[in-house]
């Protein structure tokens, strides 16, 4: 069995939101679709009374089941399995990541049982997956009507190859193109322009062979990394950056550019693990 995609759901818009872009990608890379709903409260031998954990169960069974059927509507050949996870959403996504090609989660979840908020479970599971995540933002589109770009974010640092190449590959299965963004965060003369864009050029030059059908726009802005990144999203369907977590005092944080980009973005955010 391929990798599957896992996707988050809590019941609210955002994850069904999360969806709709997961089920596309699904389709474009012919890859299976694991609905997933963790709750510490569906742990037998808790708190709660045997009769009132089985309708618990049987709610949240009813809540994957009725975002199962939404997804075959859309697109009927889709390979879909549903999850309930006897432990907290966060923890059931980053065990996932292990076997998955790729996680989606809504950027913000209302009313949910134990919503995928984001700043506290999309950032967890964002943090620690050990997979490519997609953080479908508040703002985006619906997957039909994205832009036919994608952003890739580009630093020039070792440990970039697999967010390029998934940036690429998705851009491929979209006909669409990459712009690789890199951005310096201040004037620059033009000598150094030079050598920034060929350091850029250098680090998408594999991918050309590999993806003859996809138009590369590379970019060398003297905006700050978020704030070029941002402004990208606007005419995005996807920004593409490399994610290497960083331990912080309370456990492992991403750096504050990706935070940055998560909570502006326009568009859906994925972040594909660094070596």
């Amino acid at each position: 069995m391929a990798a599957p995609i896992i996707v988050g759901i809590d019941g609210s818009a955002h994850a069904w939101r999360a969806l709709d872009w997961a089920a596309d990608h699904a389709v474009r890379r012919g890859l299976p679709v694991v609905l997933v709903h963790g709750s510490r409260a569906l742990e037998p031998g808790g708190a709660i009374p045997d009769d009132a954990l089985r309708r618990l169960v049987a709610e949240r069974q009813a809540l994957l089941d009725e975002a199962r059927q939404y997804a075959l509507k859309l697109h009927p050949g889709l390979d879909i399995e549903t999850r309930l996870a006897e432990t907290d959403p966060g923890s059931a996504l980053v065990d996932g990541s292990e076997e998955a090609a790729l996680i989606a989660v809504g950027s913000r979840g209302q009313g949910g049982f134990e919503g995928l908020l984001f700043g506290s479970v999309g950032l967890h599971v964002a943090a620690r997956a050990r997979c490519p995540v997609m953080v479908v933002t508040r703002p985006s589109s619906y997957p039909s009507d994205a832009p036919s770009q994608v952003v890739l974010g580009v630093k020039g640092e070792p440990g970039e190859d697999a967010a390029v190449r998934w940036a690429f590959a998705e851009a491929d299965s979209r006909g669409a193109g990459v712009v690789a963004l890199h951005a310096v965060g201040g004037e620059f003369s033009p000598r150094q322009r030079v050598i920034e864009s060929m350091e850029l050029s250098a680090a998408v030059a594999g991918m050309t062979e590999d993806f003859p059908d996809v138009t590369v726009q590379p970019v060398v802005s003297d905006r700050t990394a978020q704030q070029a990144l941002v402004e990208a999203s606007e005419n995005a369907a996807l920004v593409v950056v490399g994610a290497r977590p960083r331990r912080s005092l309370i456990g492992m944080a991403l750096g504050r550019v990706n935070h940055a980009v998560l909570h502006h973005s326009r568009c859906p955010v994925v972040l594909v693990p660094t070596s």
